[in-house]
C-alpha cells in the first residue's frame, strides 16, 4: 500500500462487495473460488484498468451506491444489480468501504462509528446491504446502511453520510450542461462549500443608501429595483386596477405583486450563475461556444475546486477521464489529479477507471490495479514480482504504445518491429484473429522483456491474462557461413545439455500464465522460412522487395516484377532438392548482413499474407504454440 501523505487524513482503504453484478460471493464450501470483490486502494491516485466489461464500473459504483455522491443524482437499485450465478440470481447482495489512517479530529467527529482492530488500529467499517422483499415483485428492495466490520453496528447517520459523500464524475458526462445556471445546479453545490463563501449569506442591502456587498445583499438590491422599476409598477397596477379589483367581493381586496420568484438567499444567488469558458482571444463581453474536451477541463477543475475544501475524506470517483479529451490534454489533466493527490497540506484521494493507454502510462505502475474477468489485481509493490528496479525501468520505458498490454485479453511480448508486424498477419493467415482474440502485441526491443511480463506474475492467485514471451534462439544453425554467425554459438557444436542450459536462461523469467516461445533455430526470419515452402517463398519474396524499398517505395510493378523473380527462385532450388535449412540461409543472407532491413521485410510479409491461406504444419512449431496460448487463452 502506498505511503499516506504527511497531513492526509482518513482514506477508503478496501473495498467489498458480494452478490453485486459481476462479482459473486464468498466460497460456501472449501475449494469454492471467492468470486466476490476484494480491492485494496492507497490514499493517493488509483487508477483501475482492463478490458471492457472485466468489472471496473462494478467497483466505482459499489462505492457510490455505499458512500452516495455529492452531485443531485440518484441511483435505484435494480434487480440488474443482484450477481447471477449458476445457482440463479442472488437475492441479496452486501458492500463494505473500509477506511484508515483517521486523524484524532477524525475519530472524535466519528466516536461512535469506529472499530478498534485486534492490531490496535482504528478504522471505519461502512456496509451497505440490500435485499429483495418479495420475489414476486423484486422492485421492491429493502436497503440498510451501517457500520462494524460486519455491517450490525450503528446506522450511518445524516451528519457522517454527508461527511464521507464522494464526489462523482460520470463517463461521457455533458459538462456544459453540468455549469449551467437553474436551480439545484452542480455549480452552486461547488461554490456553496468554498470558504469565502459563507459571509455572503449575509443580506448587507441598506436601502436608505442603496447600497449592498453581499451576494445575497446584492441579490436584494435587484430585486427592490426590479419591483420599483417604472413599467414593472404600471403593469402591476394594471392587473389590480383593471382586473383583480373586479374581482374582489365584499372586504376580501385582492392586489398582485410582480417580484423576483424565489427568495434572497445565497442557494438562490448561486443558482443564477454559471461557468463558462474564455480564453485570452475573447474580448470582455464576448463567449465563444468551446468544445467538449476542454468544457470537461472546466468541469474538473471546479469539483476539485470544491474537494480542495472538504474538511474530512475528500474522494473523487472519475469514470473514463479521457472522455473528450486529445492525447496531450489526457496526459495534463493525469498531471493535474496527481498533483491534488499527492498534495500535503489538502489531498485528494482520486479512484478512476479508464480505457486510456495515454493515462495508464501517465501515472506509476504501482499505483494501477488491473481488472480482469471480475478480478482485481493491485500492481503495487508488494503484490507483485516486480522489484525497484523494475518499477524504476517501467517508469522510464512504460510508453503509450506499451501501455495497451493493461487492458488485452493476451499478450505477446515481442523482441522487434519485425516480430510486432509479422505475428498478427501470419495467425490472420493460419486462421486466428489476434483482434477477435483480444491479442496485444508489446514490442520491447531487446531489452526488459521480463520486466514487461513480470508485470502479470504474482504469488498466490495469477491474472488471468495469458503472456506470450517470444524470442530469438540467439544460436545459429549448422553450416552457417562466417559472416552471418558473428559471435553467435553453433547449436551443432554445443551438447545437448549446453542447449539445454542455454534455453533455460532464456526461458528464465517464466512463470504461472507467462510462458516463453523460443525460436527453434534461430530467429524469426530463418525460421518461417525453414518451416515451409510457402514460407520460404513468401520470406524470399519480402526480403528481396526490401532490398529495393531502402530510399523509396517501389512502384507496384516493379513490386510484381521482383516478386515474381524471387517466387522463381524459390521454385528453383525446390527443384534441385536444396533442403530449407539450405534455403533459408539464402533467404536471411540479406536480412543477417544488412543488405535489407528487418522492419521493411516484414512489412513486405504482412502485405503478401494477406492473399494467402496457410495452415498450421506451415509455421515454425514454437508460434504454433504460442499462437494456441494467446489465442486459446486462460
Amino acid at each position: 500500500m502506498q505511503a499516506c501523505p504527511g497531513g492526509a487524513s482518513l482514506y477508503l482503504a478496501h473495498v467489498r462487495a458480494e452478490n453485486f453484478r459481476i462479482y459473486g460471493s464468498i466460497p460456501q464450501r472449501q475449494g469454492d473460488e471467492d468470486e466476490s470483490l476484494r480491492i485494496d486502494l492507497g490514499p493517493g491516485i488509483s487508477v483501475l484498468v482492463g478490458e471492457n466489461d472485466s468489472g471496473k464500473t462494478a467497483i466505482v459504483d459499489a462505492i457510490r451506491l455505499c458512500l452516495l455522491t455529492t452531485a443531485a443524482d440518484f441511483y435505484r437499485i435494480t434487480k440488474d444489480d443482484f450477481h447471477t450465478g449458476n445457482t440463479g440470481r442472488a437475492d441479496t447482495f452486501s458492500i463494505t468501504c473500509v477506511f484508515r489512517d483517521l486523524t484524532v479530529q477524525e475519530q472524535g467527529t466519528f466516536l461512535e462509528l469506529l472499530t478498534t482492530e485486534d492490531t490496535g488500529e482504528t478504522a471505519m467499517y461502512v456496509t451497505l446491504k440490500a435485499q429483495v422483499m418479495d420475489p414476486l415483485r423484486p422492485s421492491r428492495i429493502s436497503v440498510t446502511n451501517r457500520t462494524g466490520p460486519e455491517g450490525k453496528g450503528p446506522a450511518l447517520d445524516g451528519a457522517a453520510r454527508e461527511l464521507l459523500k464522494a464526489t462523482y464524475l460520470r463517463p461521457l458526462r455533458d459538462a456544459e450542461a453540468e455549469l449551467r445556471s437553474g436551480r439545484g445546479s452542480r455549480l452552486s453545490h461547488i461554490l456553496v462549500g468554498y470558504p469565502t463563501m459563507a459571509k455572503q449569506a449575509e443580506n448587507d442591502f441598506d436601502e436608505d443608501q442603496d447600497t449592498a456587498t453581499t451576494l445575497v445583499g446584492i441579490l436584494s438590491r435587484a430585486e427592490h429595483h426590479i419591483s420599483t422599476n417604472p413599467a414593472v409598477a404600471e403593469a402591476r397596477n394594471a392587473i389590480n386596477t383593471d382586473y383583480l379589483e373586479k374581482f374582489s367581493i365584499g372586504s376580501d381586496v385582492l392586489r398582485g405583486e410582480i417580484g423576483v420568484a424565489g427568495d434572497a438567499t445565497l442557494t438562490r444567488a448561486l443558482e443564477r450563475l454559471e461557468l463558462r469558458l474564455s480564453t485570452a482571444a475573447d474580448g470582455p463581453e464576448e463567449w465563444t461556444k468551446r468544445g467538449l474536451g476542454y468544457n470537461n477541463a472546466l468541469f474538473m477543475a471546479a469539483e476539485l475546486l470544491l474537494l480542495g475544501n472538504s474538511e474530512t475524506a475528500p474522494l473523487l470517483l472519475i469514470e473514463e477521464p479521457e472522455a473528450h479529451l486529445h492525447p496531450q490534454l489526457q496526459s495534463r489533466v493525469m498531471d493535474l489529479l496527481q498533483e491534488r493527490a499527492g498534495d500535503s497540506t489538502s489531498p485528494v484521494q482520486v479512484i478512476l477507471s479508464t480505457h486510456s493507454p495515454h493515462l495508464a502510462c501517465a501515472v506509476p505502475v504501482q499505483h494501477l490495479t488491473l481488472v480482469a474477468r471480475g478480478k482485481s489485481f493491485s500492481l503495487a509493490p508488494e503484490c507483485t514480482r516486480l522489484d525497484a528496479g523494475d518499477y524504476a525501468f517501467l517508469s522510464r520505458f512504460l510508453d503509450v504504445t506499451k501501455a495497451n498490454l493493461f487492458f488485452a485479453r493476451s499478450v505477446a511480448v515481442v523482441e522487434g518491429d519485425a516480430e510486432a508486424l509479422l505475428l498478427p498477419a501470419l495467425a490472420q493467415a493460419t486462421g486466428r484473429s489476434f483482434g477477435r482474440s483480444g491479442v496485444s502485441v508489446v514490442n520491447v526491443g531487446h531489452t526488459g522483456l521480463f520486466r514487461y511480463s513480470r508485470i502479470f506474475q504474482r504469488d498466490g492467485e495469477q491474472i488471468p491474462v495469458a503472456v506470450a514471451c517470444i524470442r530469438d534462439r540467439d544460436l545459429v544453425p549448422a553450416d552457417t557461413p562466417k559472416e552471418m554467425r558473428g559471435k553467435l554459438r553453433c547449436s551443432a557444436e554445443m551438447t545437448a545439455a549446453e542447449i539445454a542450459a542455454h534455453l533455460t536462461i532464456l526461458k528464465a523469467g517464466e512463470g504461472g500464465n507467462v510462458r516463453t516461445f523460443v525460436s527453434d533455430h534461430w530467429t524469426l526470419e530463418y525460421d518461417l522460412t525453414a518451416a515451409s515452402w510457402p514460407m520460404a517463398t513468401i520470406m524470399h519474396q519480402a526480403a528481396q522487395c526490401a532490398r529495393i524499398s531502402e530510399r523509396s517505395w517501389p512502384a507496384a510493378e516493379k513490386l510484381a516484377e521482383v516478386e515474381q523473380r524471387a517466387q522463381t527462385d524459390v521454385q528453383g532450388w525446390k527443384d534441385a532438392n536444396l533442403s530449407l535449412a539450405e534455403v533459408a540461409l539464402r533467404v536471411y543472407r540479406p536480412l543477417r548482413t544488412d543488405q535489407a532491413s528487418k522492419a521493411i521485410a516484414a512489412q513486405h510479409a504482412t502485405r503478401l499474407l494477406k492473399d494467402v491461406s496457410l495452415t498450421d504444419d506451415d509455421l515454425p512449431p514454437y508460434l504454433r504454440d504460442a499462437f494456441d496460448h494467446l489465442c486459446v487463452g486462460v
